[in-house]
């Protein structure tokens, strides 16, 4: 594939596939009243003790609320509140002296000022959603290219216990800021155990399986029907963990790159039932 694994016996896949649409097996909790949007999820996961403390700073999109994320944390994501795939996500980076740079997708370019800058984002990119603004988490990486974490976390017809089904690592495409593009899809076990940490990651797997299923837990509470989560997990470099989002109807057709064909049979086992 033109790709030079690190060790023999790691796997890599290039992401020839398609990202699904919202998966149909699973009924929308809109009609019963439930946003099922990035704030909505936001709001009900900051009110929650721990997993507050996973969450990176998120506000509705405004004039202030711009402002203020970019000069505490330097770089945001700006995302509708609600789509799939990535679409609509734009980075926006101070660049010092009034100097803002834009990068959507594999494109990056600069804007000078800040009135027109704020004033370019809505007339490009915000007119016709609601946005939310939150602050970029700086995803470690494997190969030089940022990668997260999508989790699934699923429950049989009728039972309450939750389980972790299946872990793999997105790997952002050269150029691009998005997992939602791939480069790679490989094991989590493979993209943390060759990632430069700068702090101790023996604990990881172990974390990021427990915040999964905590998050599962609660947010079941509020979408009732839900019996799939795809939580979408960063690391930064001192390996701390971020729930960048929960998704209610994930596709498990990334599964499929795997070489262990039974990650993907035991999460299609759980959706069925």
């Amino acid at each position: 594939m033109g790709y030079a694994p690190l060790l023999s016996n790691l796997h890599y896949t290039r992401a020839a596939y398609s990202f699904a649409k919202p998966n149909p097996y699973e009924r929308s909790e809109e009609t019963m009243g439930i946003s099922t949007g990035k704030w909505k999820k936001y709001q009900l996961m900051k009110k929650h003790g721990v997993l507050a403390r996973y969450l990176p700073e998120t506000y509705l999109l405004n004039e202030k609320t711009f402002w203020h994320t970019i000069g505490k944390h330097g770089a945001v994501m700006i995302k509708p509140t609600k789509g799939y795939m990535g679409k609509g996500i734009v980075q926006v980076s101070s660049k010092g002296n009034d100097s803002y740079e834009f990068h959507v997708l594999e494109k990056k370019y600069t804007v000078e000022g800040r009135k027109q800058t704020f004033e370019h984002l809505l007339k490009h990119y915000c007119l016709k959603k609601h946005y939310i603004v939150q602050q970029k988490i700086p995803l470690v990486t494997f190969k030089d290219s940022p990668y997260d974490i999508r989790v699934m976390v699923q429950r049989r017809r009728k039972q309450s216990d939750w389980t972790v089904t299946g872990k793999l690592a997105k790997v952002a495409a050269k150029g691009f800021i998005l997992t939602n593009y791939p480069k790679y899809l490989i094991t989590a076990d493979d993209a943390i155990e060759h990632s430069s940490f700068k702090a101790p990651s023996s604990h990881l797997q172990e974390e990021i399986d427990r915040i999964s299923v905590l998050t599962a837990q609660y947010l079941s509470g509020y979408y009732t029907n839900t019996r799939t989560f795809g939580l979408d997990i960063g690391l930064d470099d001192q390996a701390n963990i971020w729930i960048i989002e929960a998704n209610l109807a994930p596709s498990v057709s990334i599964f499929k790159a795997l070489k262990d064909g039974e990650v993907y049979k035991r999460i299609l086992k759980y959706r069925r039932g």
